[in-house]
């Protein structure tokens, strides 16, 4: 299913206007929402009762306007422009560890190589380097396999790869990690909501952290906002999915949206051609 989104202007003129998309695997159909992180309310991107609606990762190219996603080993990719004009069509690509297909359970993207990050809850946990054009992967950090991270995030701003871990060694807890693949280390930066113990989705952005819950909202109502320097819960952002996930996915994208200023131009101009379409039928 298609939409055409006609985006109205935030009421919150002046407010941080970078967005939270999110996404799970829900059975039936799905959708990968843009969430509105001053307001809280989501906008459906892409609907699908396929695999191409259905991610286990997710991470933003802030760079090239491209919106990366995963279900088990297929890659998929969508622009920006086409997922805001309701026009995606998610071209997917499998994505192989020597030479054999490979599935990751998180995913964020480094602007500075171009490259997808990802991580594995099977076989060997690790973090693995990514090239989105081929979907071939290389391995960068094998760390401790007490460790679940299956919440991903890089953030552009630090250049640090965060991830959300249901487990830990002993010693440690459950919660938000700092993971220094180059240094070979994980840092500790604040743990889960009281009740939670399995957060499978992660964005990075602007200071803050988003936990992104499995679903369905009527058992797990909200998504978390965290500050990262100090480690404090902050709030809470209301969940769109009504569907249990298996996996859930996030990313940061701060050039989905423009500026408040422009929104409502933006949103006439995408009601002025969804009038003129619906004219030509």
């Amino acid at each position: 299913m298609r939409f055409v989104l006609a985006i109205v202007a935030i009421a919150t003129v002046g407010s941080a206007n970078a967005q939270l998309i999110v996404g799970n695997d829900q059975s039936g159909t799905a959708s990968i929402f843009m969430v509105d992180v001053a307001t809280g309310v989501a906008t459906p991107l892409y609907s699908s009762s396929t695999t191409a609606a259905k991610p286990w990762g997710m991470a933003a190219d802030n760079v090239n306007g491209i919106l990366y996603w995963n279900n088990g080993g297929n890659l998929f990719q969508a622009s920006f422009a086409d997922l805001l004009g309701g026009t995606a069509n998610p071209t997917s690509i499998a994505m192989t560890f020597n030479g054999a297909s490979v599935n990751y359970v998180g995913l964020g993207y480094n602007p500075a190589t171009g490259k997808l990050l990802g991580t594995r809850n099977i076989a060997t946990e690790a973090v693995y380097e990514i090239d989105p054009a081929t979907g071939v992967s290389t391995q960068l950090y094998v760390y401790n396999s007490a460790f679940d991270h299956g919440g991903l995030d890089f953030d552009d701003a630090t250049g640090k790869l965060y991830g959300l871990s249901d487990t830990a060694p002993a010693g440690l807890v459950r919660g938000l990690y700092h993971i220094d693949y180059v240094g070979m280390t994980e840092i500790f930066i604040s743990g889960y909501p009281a009740g939670e113990t399995d957060i499978d989705g992660l964005a990075v952005g602007g200071g803050r952290a988003y936990y992104v819950t499995d679903g369905p909202n009527t058992t797990q109502a909200n998504f978390y906002v965290v500050d990262i320097a100090s480690g404090a819960h902050l709030g809470t952002l209301p969940s769109p999915f009504t569907g249990s996930g298996t996996f859930s996915a996030a990313a940061w994208a701060p050039g989905l949206v423009p500026e408040p200023a422009t929104m409502l131009v933006l949103g006439a101009g995408l009601a002025a051609l969804a009038a003129r379409r619906r004219r030509r039928q």
